[in-house]
């Protein structure tokens, strides 16, 4: 089977996974009125990012599950199982009564949902950029797994403009009655066409490899932990760099764009989207370069742009702005993630050998962007409340996270762009 094949096929699964995750903040704006009482906008729209961010905290247990399956069953079938329980807890979501309907009950299920999204994209990117990497060569693995770390923002371009291409077939009232649940109906089909790929693929030779010589662990989280405590706490915190990057520039521009800048919800997500789509070829240049000069210097590359951006950025968008001039300024924000992101998987799952690595990476990974990332919405827009500043929590999370993962990165990030994976 050949590597194209292999990576196109780890890609379109993990896009498909990262889409449906997505779905969800390119329909905030209708979550808020459609599962929440209405009354008090801020309080809706924070329990929505709350919700957002509970599917975050339960990523770090998804990592558990599916590592631990990944590494002692396989790559393939627990990847498999990752891309289908996200497919269908998306779709589910789109069929969710809302809570003039059934009350408290629609935040209920809205949050039940979102947590099974979570536990399964906790296994989903670890085991499709394992899976990658075990099949690359070593000169190019960055390079390939580039692909599948452009998927986050072409699945948020995909969401958002599948809402906007959704509003040129429907009414206005449509879309608010019933056609924000577009999106996530629309996630079953991708999930077909994802399964249908994945079942073709093989397992990866250095598991094989593993299994042949009697070498999987028994317990990979205990392994992972004792043995590999240091690059577990260094990818932690280079994750959190990331994510609070990340999710600063595509989930809280939502809520900015929206109160500060009176932007209505479809153009929000027409300029996201568009921002996004174009961030994809740059993914892959970054990953590119990540061979010839090192995952960490591209990554600081970004952490860098991002604080000298970001601030300057967002208060340049709390005034009404042209679309084109919106749509730069959004696509700066998130060209930060195009350095960072495109090496941050590679970085860490290098960290650790093919025993422990889903698990590793996936842990690892996960904790930085869940804990960290998940939250930053509902953090940034608190802070901006309580301060009475909707800039206020730029400075005071996001910065702080970001810089404090530039620092570490710097000292304790060991560069493995050459490393022989075991």
């Amino acid at each position: 089977m050949s590597l194209r094949f292999i990576t196109a096929a780890s890609t379109i699964g993990t896009l498909i996974e990262w889409y449906d995750f997505f779905a969800y903040a390119s329909v905030s704006p209708y979550i808020s009125a459609k599962f929440f009482p209405k009354g008090d906008p801020i309080v809706a729209s924070l329990l929505t990012w709350l919700i957002f961010a509970t599917a975050y905290v339960v990523r770090p247990l998804g990592a558990v599950l599916f590592g631990h399956l990944g590494d002692r069953v396989g790559r393939k079938a627990t990847f498999l199982a990752t891309l289908t329980l996200m497919g269908l807890s998306t779709f589910a979501i789109g069929l969710l009564p809302t809570y003039e309907q059934v009350g408290v009950l629609a935040p209920f299920l809205l949050a039940l949902f979102r947590i099974l999204q979570g536990i399964s994209l906790g296994g989903e990117y670890g085991g499709a950029l394992t899976y990658v990497l075990e099949h690359a060569p070593p000169n190019r693995r960055a390079f390939y797994a580039g692909f599948l770390s452009a998927t986050p923002p072409a699945g948020l371009a995909l969401s958002s403009l599948t809402l906007v291409s959704t509003s040129l077939l429907l009414s206005r009232a449509d879309i608010e009655a019933w056609g924000w649940r577009v999106p996530f109906l629309f996630s079953i089909v991708l999930t077909i066409l994802g399964v249908y790929l994945r079942l073709r693929l093989t397992e990866t030779p250095l598991f094989e490899a593993v299994k042949r010589e009697g070498k999987v662990a028994k317990v990979p989280v205990v392994e992972a932990f004792t043995k590999y405590s240091k690059w577990i706490v260094v990818g932690v915190v280079i994750s959190a760099g990331h994510a609070v990057l990340a999710y600063t520039s595509t989930g809280y521009i939502f809520t900015y764009l929206t109160q500060v800048a009176k932007l209505d919800p479809l153009t929000v997500n027409l300029v996201v989207g568009v921002a996004a789509l174009l961030q994809y070829p740059f993914y892959i240049i970054n990953a590119w370069l990540a061979d010839k000069y090192g995952r960490k210097r591209i990554y600081m590359a970004g952490l860098a742009l991002g604080l000298l951006t970001y601030y300057p950025i967002y208060q340049w968008l709390g005034t009404a702005r042209g679309l084109a001039e919106t749509i730069f300024a959004v696509f700066i924000l998130i060209y930060a993630t195009a350095f960072t992101f495109s090496v941050l998987g590679t970085a860490i799952a290098e960290l650790f050998p093919t025993r422990v690595r889903y698990t590793g990476m996936s842990l690892t990974f996960n904790i930085g962007v869940g804990v960290f990332g998940g939250f930053t919405p509902t953090v940034v827009q608190l802070i901006g409340i309580s301060l009475q500043n909707p800039l206020a929590g730029l400075i005071l999370y996001t910065y702080v996270v970001a810089a404090l993962a530039l620092v570490v990165a710097y000292f304790y990030l060991p560069e493995t762009a050459a490393k022989r994976l075991e």
